[in-house]
């Protein structure tokens, strides 16, 4: 869905993928999960699989700086 920097942001379809709204931030095996929050809550990191500290970071940045439209577009897949 949206690639930046060698991280790609992917939002999953149901059934696997479920509320609250959510993101999957990929870079090589490293994955952090990163709940999107609201229009007026910022995202949070929910979990972290094999990812440096720093890649989550950068993960969590791109996440926060395309928000809007991560959540509307999480918004459209899931209803």
């Amino acid at each position: 869905m949206l690639r930046e920097h060698g991280f790609a942001v992917r939002i999953y379809l149901p059934p696997r993928e479920h509320r609250p709204p959510q993101v999957h931030v990929v870079r090589g095996r490293g994955e952090v999960k990163i709940h999107l929050g609201t229009e007026s809550a910022p995202p949070t990191v929910e979990r972290v699989f094999q990812m440096r500290d720093a890649d989550v970071v950068r993960a969590y940045r791109i996440v926060l700086e395309h928000h809007a439209e991560l959540l509307d577009k999480w918004r459209q897949l899931h209803g």
